[in-house]
């Protein structure tokens, strides 16, 4: 199976010179060429939610609900095609109460969310995917974040125990404290590893384009499985279009089997 995180990049005003009206052809573009079984996407606002909805309603199955009613409504959906079946899906909250819209806790700029599917694939595996887009101030908040998603990820395995897969914008370097906390706290119950492990001068590269094409930076994007998947290969795609490129994150797509 192929799978692919995407932070988007929210439509800002302050994006005189990127708008989402002149990248959303280019996303488009990347998802019909990778076309990845499992997409997990960040900072998708309900206008480009809407866009990239009817983009893509032929071949992928969306699911998903945005962090908040108020202001700065992004979501973090997850596209499953069609091929696929969908079996269940929610989004929680990583706050002390998860299943209240819109709730956070104090070090948290905005509302943090995770969403999360139990996905019947076309060859009859079952696999639980989740899909989060951690804070981008507070290492303390993205710590809890990762703290409070291996929280639900356990409650959901004892119950289902089938294969787990965690991607998103992390918005921390691969040495940080929330990284390997998250790493270490999972060491003995799924034992996560990234799929840029198979290749890990990958962790020198940036994810991030900066929509420069920057490959020296900040790796803060991540796709982490459980031990049951084998990864075959992961690759950063710095797809772009005369220069121009779809956000300010570039995706991570990899080729897993299970």
């Amino acid at each position: 199976m192929r799978v692919m995180t995407f932070n988007l990049r929210t439509d800002s005003i302050f994006d005189i010179r990127n708008p989402w009206k002149s990248r959303k052809t280019m996303v488009n573009n990347i998802i019909a060429m990778y076309s990845p079984d499992i997409l997990g996407v960040q900072e998708l606002n309900n206008s480009m939610f809407r866009d990239l909805s009817e983009s893509v309603k032929e071949q992928y199955n969306m699911v998903g609900e945005a962090r908040t009613k108020k202001l700065f409504a992004e979501r973090n959906d997850i596209l499953v095609k069609k091929s696929h079946t969908i079996k269940n899906h929610t989004t929680f909250w990583l706050s002390s109460e998860p299943e209240r819209v819109g709730s956070s806790q104090w070090h948290s700029l905005f509302p943090r969310i995770c969403t999360t599917a139990l996905i019947e694939m076309e060859c009859g595996e079952m696999i639980r995917v989740y899909n989060t887009h951690l804070d981008c101030i507070s290492p303390w908040a993205r710590d809890y974040g990762l703290q409070k998603i291996s929280e639900i990820i356990e409650e959901n395995y004892e119950a289902e125990k089938v294969p787990v897969m965690l991607m998103g914008d992390f918005n921390a370097t691969p040495d940080s404290k929330a990284i390997q906390n998250f790493i270490a706290l999972n060491k003995d119950k799924r034992n996560f590893i990234a799929v840029q492990e198979i290749n890990k001068d990958m962790y020198s590269e940036s994810t991030m384009s900066k929509f420069k094409g920057a490959t020296k930076g900040m790796h803060i994007d991540y796709i982490f499985v459980s031990d049951e998947f084998n990864v075959m290969s992961s690759e950063i795609v710095r797809y772009n279009e005369n220069g121009k490129y779809p956000s300010d994150h570039y995706p991570l797509v990899a080729e897993l089997t299970l």
